[in-house]
């Protein structure tokens, strides 16, 4: 068996293709039920966000199941695997390991160290295991990943200052307006992501005019406590002509800002130029809507050079964090070698067992010891034998050294 995982994410492919191979959590659960009945798929965790499509799995030979899933994939999204293939990456056996590991971490985000992407890997976690596609093996590595990625945020300063999307995307705007106070937003959406940006733009000083939502519960509750005003998603477009700023963070499966409506909004501006910052996968708002005179419009993929300046600020968090994933990538590996070591140290143990039994039985009955003292006699015998080639095993699990250990026992011994 094998740990794997294939995927794409935002360093090499565009928001363009990402948003077709983006999942709801609906689509995920139907993913689950139908790739456990794959072929060499044992188990499997399906990891879907705004920066990243990725299955994580464990196949049942030394291949990755590649053709099966890419084959599944393409009839899932109705898309050709021409246009994500030149994007996408596979790792195998502790590169896989390793690779999980710094997505918990928080290595391989967008933004270096952002706390949501934890949350998003337990979440998917939670979905495989209460569908049963986990199992012992990808359930301790995932129960390891989400470790780690604790651990590291605990015992470093990898997640301090701007380290989400949201965060980000306000930055964005400073660099835009040089400054947000007074400056007037229109918030679309009001999941994580949105509450997050309401939270950052209060915090910089912006005014947050309207917060746009389909429920006018949810809506309501989050507008109040942001003071500003809720709108509903039937009507959000009469009041764009009143705002500097639009930032989009909804779960909608298409666009809903489209071009059309923000152009004869913009007739009513009178050249007043409008900033719209979609950080949503799939975009919500049209990409031709930046062809429009006096509108600026930035996607998640434009966050880059913000995170990529905040980056610098953490390099030294960055080293201690990598470091931290490298002893938990050796430390999976070494359970992992003891693991594949147990059926012959048990075969070991069990042929120790019969020639200190045999040889025992017929020496007590000569000196006339009893069978408490013979077994006693019997289990520290064993102990101390056993105990050299046990420890050497443990030692070399450390290092990847176990098989030739494991074939010469199974020679020397004549276990097979």
């Amino acid at each position: 068996m094998s740990f794997f995982v294939i995927g794409i994410n935002h360093k090499e492919c565009p928001v363009a293709i990402r948003e077709k191979l983006h999942f709801t959590n609906k689509q995920t659960e139907e993913a689950l039920a139908e790739i456990r009945h794959f072929p060499g798929v044992s188990e499997m965790v399906i990891l879907s966000t705004c920066n990243r499509v990725e299955f994580y799995g464990v196949s049942e030979n030394s291949e990755i199941p590649e053709d099966a899933v890419l084959t599944w994939l393409e009839g899932v999204k109705k898309t050709s695997s021409l246009e994500f293939l030149p994007f996408l990456y596979r790792w195998q056996g502790k590169y896989a390991v390793r690779h999980l590991f710094r997505v918990a971490v928080g290595l391989d985000s967008l933004v270096i160290g952002e706390n949501e992407i934890l949350g998003q890997l337990r979440e998917a976690f939670r979905l495989a295991n209460q569908l049963e596609t986990v199992h012992s093996l990808l359930y301790r590595l995932m129960e390891k990943a989400l470790k780690i990625g604790k651990d590291v945020r605990t015992q470093t300063k990898i997640n301090e200052g701007a380290v989400s999307i949201p965060s980000v995307a306000v930055e964005l705007a400073e660099k835009i307006f040089g400054r947000l106070a007074g400056e007037k937003v229109m918030v679309l959406g009001t999941g994580e992501m949105s509450q997050l940006t309401l939270k950052n733009l209060k915090e910089a000083g912006a005014c947050a005019l309207y917060v746009v939502s389909r429920s006018e519960e949810r809506g309501r509750l989050v507008a109040a406590e942001a003071e500003a005003e809720w709108v509903s998603l039937d009507g959000w477009y009469d009041y764009l002509a009143a705002v500097d700023i639009l930032i989009a963070s909804t779960a909608a499966p298409h666009p809903i800002v489209h071009f059309q409506q923000v152009g004869e909004v913009m007739k009513r501006r009178r050249h007043r130029p409008l900033f719209l910052i979609d950080i949503a996968v799939p975009r919500d708002i049209e990409p031709e809507v930046h062809s429009i005179d006096d509108v600026y419009l930035y996607n998640i993929d434009d966050l880059k050079s913000v995170a990529a300046a905040n980056l610098k600020l953490r390099r030294r968090e960055i080293e201690a964090a990598d470091k931290l994933v490298e002893e938990a990538v050796l430390n999976f590996q070494s359970w992992l070698e003891q693991l594949a070591a147990r059926p012959t140290l048990e075969r070991f143990e069990k042929h120790l067992n019969e020639i200190l039994e045999k040889e025992l039985s017929s020496f007590i009955r000569d000196a006339g010891i009893g069978e408490e003292k013979k077994n006693e006699i019997r289990d520290r015998l064993r102990s101390k034998l056993l105990h050299a080639p046990f420890e050497k095993i443990k030692e070399a699990s450390q290092n990847g050294g176990v098989t030739r250990y494991l074939e010469a026992l199974r020679s020397l011994f004549k276990l097979d």
